[in-house]
């Protein structure tokens, strides 16, 4: 008897929540929301509501936004290793670059977290743009976009290689003879490559779920390919459900491309949710919060989002964006960037209109349980989406009431676990 598709349900934290104006509420110490504990906290709630991950981005340079809000700078791979001590099941999934780092050492790190997770690990690839971050690694800019996605490549298939050196018996651990680890199941794998030379093996024996679960969140056409080749998960930015479900639809055939099974990739879409016990409680909830945020603040922020000076928006919030600076393929893809302009450009937004919104580049829901789960049902069960990246607005509230709120609903309905069934996140995400 097949069991029926449930979707999938990762929570996404930023600092306070989704809203600049979360960690303005007074209902929390604001220093809370940049401590371990906060982290913590709205970890254990997720488990709580069964959710099958929990996801850290992660940054290789500071930015203006860090000023207004508690900015991004634990190492998530630092904050993952303390949750996988204080959680049982949820997934760990953490961001590491492969523009910045070195294959070996990131394929260690990663593989220790997935052994002392017990096989909750799932590892968000990432190719990091931006000078900033480059003049931060010991260069002057940035490699070319073609360069950045070979050396991508090469980077996951050495990681992989590494990670699949040791066979799944290689320990015996055979008290009688002695024998603790057989040496003939560990192999180098002599990479020579345009990019690195690893002799390996790696120094860690194999993981707890085979290898652990791969996560790509890029939307341009070369995400899209990286993420055909080697991801179990894709993150997405969308806000329209004929468009995500025609990017699902390419997604998938990018997998069969690739000569892999297109049930085993998952299209993950971001939502950012407020959520009241009714419509009017929920939007008065909005309205609060984005009161909580100087209209210089929203500004800095589209701007930031947008890659343009604070000075091209201009004073006059009533005009539409400053269309002449701004690229006009830089439309294309399914990244934050690109969303926020499609979204601008098709109803055309006022500044006013961008900047008091919950989000102009995510899908956004604010009303009543039953709205929230009606909307993730839809996209769901209409093939927009394989699950979602609950981005609550607030936090821990946010959370808070998404589990004890729309969680039952989507229970009792059928599309959400009444329990964690599968040890793995490898296992719970195939398995979904």
């Amino acid at each position: 008897m097949s069991v029926p598709r449930q979707m999938i349900l990762n929570l996404n934290p930023m600092p306070g929540g989704f809203s600049n104006g979360g960690w303005r509420t007074g209902e929390r110490d604001p220093l809370h929301y940049s401590s371990i504990a906060h982290f913590a906290e709205i970890a254990q709630i997720a488990e709580r509501g069964k959710f099958d991950g929990y996801f850290l981005a992660d940054f290789a340079s500071w930015n203006s936004e860090g000023i207004n809000r508690p900015p991004r700078f634990l190492d998530p791979i630092v904050v993952l290793s303390y949750l996988a001590a204080v959680t049982s099941h949820i997934g760990l999934i953490a961001t590491a670059s492969t523009s910045y780092n070195t294959p070996y050492n990131t394929a260690r790190r990663l593989m220790s977290l997935d052994h002392i997770s017990n096989g909750r690990f799932g590892w968000n690839v990432v190719v990091t743009a931006g000078d900033d971050a480059a003049r931060n690694f010991s260069l002057d800019a940035a490699l070319p976009k073609e360069e950045r996605y070979a050396r991508a490549q090469e980077f996951v298939d050495v990681v992989l290689a590494l990670w699949e050196s040791w066979e799944p018996d290689a320990i015996c651990a055979d008290v009688e003879s002695g024998v603790y680890t057989d040496a003939t199941k560990i192999r180098p794998i002599d990479h020579k490559g345009a990019h690195f030379r690893v002799d390996g093996p790696l120094v860690i024996s194999r993981s707890p779920q085979d290898r652990p679960v791969l996560v790509q969140a890029g939307g341009s056409p070369m995400g899209t390919h990286l993420a055909a080749r080697y991801a179990n998960a894709v993150f997405t930015v969308q806000n329209n459900i004929e468009i995500s479900r025609s990017y699902r639809e390419e997604l998938r055939a990018a997998v069969i491309a690739q000569d892999r099974d297109p049930e085993t990739v998952k299209l993950l879409p971001g939502i950012v949710t407020i959520i009241g016990r009714t419509q009017e409680e929920a939007e008065a909830r909005a309205a609060y919060l984005i009161d909580q945020i100087p209209i210089d603040v929203r500004l800095n922020s589209l701007a930031h989002w947008l890659l343009l000076p604070r000075e091209a928006l201009g004073t006059d919030l009533d005009q539409e964006l400053p269309w002449h600076l701004i690229p006009t393929d830089a439309v294309n893809g399914h990244d934050h960037r690109a969303t926020m302009l499609k979204t601008a450009r098709d109803q055309r937004l006022t500044l006013r209109q961008l900047t008091s919104q919950s989000s102009a580049t995510h899908l956004a829901v604010t009303g009543s349980p039953e709205k929230v789960a009606d909307t993730l049902q839809h996209w769901f069960e209409s093939g927009a989406a394989d699950g979602f990246n609950i981005m609550p607005a607030e936090l821990p509230k946010g959370i808070s009431d998404f589990v004890d709120l729309v969680v039952p609903i989507l229970q009792k309905r059928g599309i959400f676990k009444q329990e964690y069934r599968n040890v793995t996140l490898r296992d719970r995400y195939l398995q979904s």
